[in-house]
C-alpha cells in the first residue's frame, strides 16, 4: 500500500495522461488521485484489523469500526455540501480523515481484543 501510495502521489499525471487530453480534467484528476491515494495505507490497516477480528472469532469490532466511519463521514459530508464555499475536494479530504480515524479506532479495538484473549505475563 505504501508503494502504491507513492506511485499514485508522485506519478499521477503520468498515470492519467492516457485517458484524456483536456488540461482541466487532468488537473482535477491529478488532485483527486493524490488526495485519495492517502487512503491506501489506512485502508490496508483497516482490512488487516478486520481479518484479525475474523480470525479471533469476533466480527462485531469490525462492524463497529465501519459503522463509526460511516457516521463520521456522512454527517460532515452533508454539512459540507451545504456550505457556500463547498468544493468537491473537501469531501476527498474528509474521506482521508475518516479512514485514518477508522484505522486508529480499529487498531485500538484489536489491541483491546488481544489483551482480553492473550495470556498475561507476570
Amino acid at each position: 500500500m505504501t508503494l502504491l501510495t507513492l506511485v499514485c502521489f508522485w506519478f499521477s499525471p503520468i498515470l492519467l495522461q492516457g485517458f484524456t487530453d483536456d488540461e482541466k480534467v487532468l488537473v482535477l484528476s491529478t488532485v483527486f488521485l493524490q488526495v485519495t491515494c492517502l487512503n491506501f495505507i489506512p485502508s490496508g490497516l483497516v482490512f488487516t484489523c478486520s481479518g484479525m477480528f475474523q480470525s479471533l472469532g469476533k466480527t462485531s469490532p469490525a462492524l463497529l469500526s465501519n459503522a463509526t466511519r460511516l457516521v463520521t463521514f456522512v454527517a460532515p459530508a452533508i454539512w459540507l455540501a451545504q456550505q457556500p464555499d463547498f468544493a468537491l475536494e473537501h469531501i476527498w479530504y474528509l474521506s482521508v480523515t475518516t479512514v485514518a480515524l477508522q484505522a486508529v479506532f480499529s487498531f485500538y479495538l484489536l489491541r483491546r481484543e488481544f489483551f482480553k484473549k492473550l495470556p498475561k505475563h507476570a
